[in-house]
């Protein structure tokens, strides 16, 4: 592939340029000499991610340790002084706890933002200046149709980027719209390895919006290292004043959170860390500004590692526009969940008339009140700023007042249960209730009663005897030591099936082969004795429809599930869910009553513990794609497979980089011939002598 290079990579010479063609777009935050944004009149948008380790709470050139106060910053030797805005531009925050290391791009943490154009080949240059972690970075939402080995999974489509190296990712940008990029091997999302990815149409200035906000939301703990927090999700987490273990806690339908205990809510990277429900550090938080009358595309980027989310603006309502970077009929709503790995649009003007100089955006668990023993404020954090009201801003504000659903209707969107207690006047709307709105949907090849191939994949932790690893079909994924798309002659890993059968559960690298240029109906169910948490499930290189979300049956008083839904039936015996089938023989194949017949498209949606969710698409995209839940630990723990599409794949770049399972196979014997032993030797001498002629023409 032939490409001619019209790099747009923001740098101390380009800022000039991109921010005089970005002074009609507003974006924030205002995009900074780290961040890449590209001219739509670019053939090629050009980017380096140089991935570091940074220390949050500190001035580098001062060596200074920094202490949050009243929403500003002062060195810790002199707390009656302010930092100066500069300074502060140059401090990693986080929430303000001490100073703990976190992964940071470009010196920025989270990630820079790229913005971008449809049809556009990005070249991403990933430079890893870790010093013992190998990376891996992934588009999250990017098809990568025609560049499988570009999608950036460790060990499925690449090697590995070890330390010192350099890896080039270069792929088309589609489909336009809200996505992100992000760490693809163990967790290193939740220290900071992400970052916003924005695809603007072509020609369309009305879409793309000229006021945007771009808002990651993270959950935050400042004691846990990806390698603490999975191996505290397999043992406990806890309390290290009292020595007693921190409960699990949970959402409303009682569905588990596994242990990584929410300790701040980060937005951008910012926020306070409250150590009980009324008492917080004063780290300052992210401020964005709004003029009364003026609308606002909101893109919230969901970068967490474990919680959903639950969206709300102080005293507001706000309309959807779109979901996983597809346009969806405009609903109304106070309030949205928002899971690992999605990306929601909505739109919202600043007030008008109004006196209030500020508004709080919040970004809460979906955690129950008894569940943190009603002395915990779990929440994301950001400062709305009315430009055109007088007076000064509070940047240590109270945390807002939730709306009062008993007396208020309250309606909540993206929902992963049916409804709140009866007392509430919230209403809940899951996706299933929505209708697709988006310009290049291609609804028509996808709605119907009959499908080519149709595939049933349970998400859980089934098992026994506290073997209950995350698992799909009851297969703990491994693995493999090479990756399976570009070197899948030597993967040893592959399950054996009759192995899987007989032992109920097993450990390998799980695949499902599927032929290309057929419709594909895949259930994505969470039931079985495996169930208790709701699983966000992203898929890799497509995009799907959402036909159907068929949810359990719930305690209309309370709000909590009872039962699990009844219309698939678990015939393995031990209702490890390893194989299912429809419990009404007639919906087989497509045939599945209760279906959206506009339905919208996404890449991540929730399953709901004790139900399932319908998806549809063409598989027109031949790769190996990864099939997983988003929460971090739960995918580390096994909770993927891959999607093997297509029987012939792309053909591999020439010099495509390689990687092997170096283990040892011994040094020749003394049994060994003198013309193998020779061959050695010869093969030392020439590559001695090559090295030789080289030094020689380069001193």
């Amino acid at each position: 592939m032939t490409l001619v290079f019209a790099t747009c990579l923001l740098s101390v010479i380009s800022v000039p340029t991109v921010f005089a063609q970005m002074a009609q777009m507003s974006v924030q935050p205002p995009a900074t000499s780290a961040d890449t944004v590209c001219k739509e009149s670019d053939t090629v948008c050009s980017v380096r991610l140089f991935v570091e380790h940074k220390l949050t709470m500190i001035l580098e050139k001062e060596q200074a340790l920094i202490k949050p106060q009243n929403g500003r910053l002062t060195t810790s030797t002199n707390t009656s002084t302010y930092l100066t805005l500069e300074q502060e531009k140059r401090v990693i925050t986080a929430d303000g706890y001490r100073s703990i290391l976190v992964i940071a791009i470009n010196g920025q943490f989270p990630g820079p933002r790229i913005e971008a154009y449809v049809g556009q080949t990005i070249n991403m240059t990933i430079v890893n200046k870790l010093h013992t972690d190998s990376i891996t970075v992934h588009l999250h939402g990017i098809h990568q149709k025609g560049t499988p080995w570009m999608d950036g999974v460790a060990f499925i489509t690449q090697c590995p980027v070890l330390p010192g190296q350099t890896f080039n990712q270069v792929f088309e940008a589609f489909p336009p719209g809200t996505n992100m990029y992000h760490a693809h091997i163990g967790d290193q999302r939740s220290m900071g390895l992400y970052g916003a990815f924005i695809v603007y149409p072509r020609k369309t200035p009305e879409v793309i919006g000229l006021n945007q906000i771009v808002i990651l939301l993270q959950d935050w703990n400042h004691l846990m290292d990806p390698e603490t927090a999975y191996n505290r999700m397999l043992t406990q987490q806890f309390d290290f004043d009292t020595g007693k273990v921190i409960d699990t806690t949970y959402s409303v339908d009682r569905a588990n959170f596994s242990r990584f205990e929410f300790q701040s809510g980060l937005i951008n990277g910012q926020g306070r860390h409250w150590a009980d429900a009324s008492t917080n550090n004063g780290s300052p938080l992210p401020r964005f500004q709004i003029s009364s009358g003026v609308t606002y595309r909101f893109r919230i980027i969901g970068a967490m590692t474990l919680y959903p989310m639950r969206v709300s603006i102080e005293g507001q309502t706000f309309t959807i526009r779109g979901s996983d970077a597809f346009d969806i009929e405009r609903t109304t709503v106070q309030s949205l969940v928002i899971h690992p790995g999605e990306r929601y649009d909505f739109v919202w003007q600043g007030p008008s008339n109004t006196s209030q100089k500020q508004y709080m955006l919040v970004a809460e668990t979906i955690e129950t009140p008894e569940s943190l023993n009603n002395n915990k404020y779990h929440a994301a954090e950001a400062i709305l700023e009315m430009v055109d009201v007088t007076g000064p801003v509070n940047l240590n504000p109270s945390k807002a007042a939730p709306p009062n659903c008993n007396i208020i209707n309250c309606t909540v969107l993206n929902c992963p249960y049916q409804f709140y207690p009866r007392n509430s006047k919230t209403t809940c709307l899951t996706f299933n209730d929505l209708l697709n709105n988006d310009p290049i949907r291609e609804t028509d090849k996808i709605i119907g009663n009959k499908v080519d191939n149709e595939y049933f994949f349970n998400f859980g932790f089934p098992g026994q005897n506290g073997n209950t690893p995350g698992s799909v079909n009851a297969r703990e994924f491994i693995f493999p030591s090479v990756p399976m798309l570009t070197q899948s002659d030597e993967i040893s890993t592959l399950c054996d099936e009759g192995k899987c059968r007989r032992e109920w559960m097993c450990a390998c690298s799980y695949t499902q082969n599927i032929p290309s240029d057929k419709l594909i109906q895949m259930v994505f169910t969470n039931i079985g004795n495996g169930a208790g948490w709701s699983h966000p499930i992203h898929l890799h290189g497509h995009s799907f429809y959402v036909m159907k979300m068929g949810l359990g049956t719930y305690n209309p008083d309370k709000g909590d599930l009872i039962a699990q839904n009844q219309d698939i039936i678990c015939t393995d015996g031990r209702e490890f869910c390893s194989t299912m089938r429809w419990r009404d023989s007639s919906w087989d194949n497509g045939n599945v009553t209760g279906m959206n017949d506009d339905p919208p498209q996404k890449d991540t949606i929730v399953v709901p513990t004790g139900g399932y969710v319908v998806v549809r698409f063409i598989s027109d995209n031949p790769g190996m794609w990864f099939l997983h839940c988003h929460i971090d630990l739960h995918n580390t723990n096994g909770m993927g497979m891959v999607i093997d599409e297509g029987d012939t794949k792309p053909t591999t770049p020439i010099g495509f980089p390689v990687c092997r399972n170096f283990e040892f196979k011994g040094l020749p014997t003394k049994s060994t011939s003198m013309a193998t032993r020779f061959r050695f030797g010869a093969e030392n001498i020439i590559a001695l002598g090559l090295v030789s002629i080289w030094f020689t023409m380069q001193f």
